[in-house]
């Protein structure tokens, strides 16, 4: 089968032919329809995370065709099965999970091999190639507005620092999960003209002044971004990093709010994607796609380092 593999980091893909996986147990081979492309690849690529071994087919955000289930998207976080979080329902932060594209093989293939069914959700009518960012970048997101929820009550303000592909799903989750107040911070003028779209209240660049919040999302995680996030923060207030910038933060006193909280998001539930899933299926989830031939991945990679995406960029084997 075809497959865009990375051999070395800091150098482009590969598209090679590669063998076909094949299934044993529960283990089930998908086809492959669509894989979205992620910055977390770019990151991959760019070396941040050295210790994964290669080579390695990346790709976790995944809408697959599967035998006796039609078109599905693959929950991409596939757990011990026994640990606490597993048997909560929380695979994602299994230490012990398994990703596809990161510690095995993912969906930038024509086929992809699933250690189990119940990591297949039915797309019941939605496109595969539309709904493969869903995956990652619909779920995360929703994951972050619904563990802040206890904050946002009618007359509190939210603020979403950065309106790329999560931060647009993210301005959606506050309006529709919460009655807040939402402000969206970023330096593009189209993204704020987007977040307006989306449902913002108010669309800010980040030199203006903002007011104080019940709630700051970092959809960006840099230096500036996590300070400007703690200046706006109300006391008891709630800081959720989930942008993977690498930027820090010193928590201290005199330098953050009184008795705050500081949490990373990461990832969602199995749980958490089917109630994407269902709005989405609802028509309450606005997102934009464009799609790419496998072939064309690394363009789709150096498109999104240069920031030359709206929405989500896509890549059909």
């Amino acid at each position: 089968m075809k497959a865009a593999v990375l051999h070395r980091f800091r150098e482009p893909l590969r598209l090679e032919d590669v063998a076909s996986p094949s299934a044993s147990g529960d283990a089930v081979v998908v086809q492959v329809r669509a894989a979205g492309v992620c910055r977390t690849d770019l990151h991959i690529v760019d070396g941040r995370f050295p210790d994964l071994p290669l080579p390695r087919i990346l790709g976790h955000e995944i809408a697959v065709h599967a035998p006796g289930v039609g078109d599905a998207l693959v929950f991409a976080s596939w757990g011990c099965g026994s640990c606490l979080f597993c048997r909560r329902g929380d695979e994602q932060l299994c230490p012990d999970a398994h990703e596809p594209g990161w510690y095995t093989d993912g969906g930038y293939a024509e086929a992809l091999l699933v250690p189990s069914a119940r990591y297949l959700l039915p797309l019941r009518g939605l496109d595969p190639a539309g709904a493969a960012p869903l995956a990652d970048a619909g779920v995360t997101p929703y994951r972050a507005v619904a563990r802040a929820r206890a904050w946002l009550d009618e007359g509190t303000n939210a603020v979403v620092i950065g309106a790329g592909g999560l931060g647009q799903f993210a301005i959606q989750y506050v309006k529709l999960l919460s009655r807040a107040t939402l402000v969206v911070v970023d330096p593009d003028p189209t993204k704020r003209r987007r977040a307006l779209q989306l449902g913002a209240d108010v669309a800010a660049a980040p030199d203006e002044t903002l007011p104080r919040a019940s709630v700051v999302f970092d959809f960006v995680g840099s230096d500036d971004t996590l300070r400007a996030g703690a200046r706006i923060l109300e006391r008891g207030g709630l800081l959720v990093l989930v942008g993977e910038a690498g930027g820090s933060l010193p928590v201290r006193f005199g330098n953050f709010p009184h008795e705050a909280h500081v949490t990373t998001s990461v990832w969602g539930s199995r749980s958490d994607l089917e109630a994407v899933l269902a709005l989405a299926r609802d028509g309450r989830l606005r997102w934009d796609v464009e799609c790419l031939p496998l072939g064309s991945v690394n363009t789709a990679l150096d498109r999104l380092r240069r920031g030359d995406v709206s929405g989500r960029l896509v890549v059909v084997p």
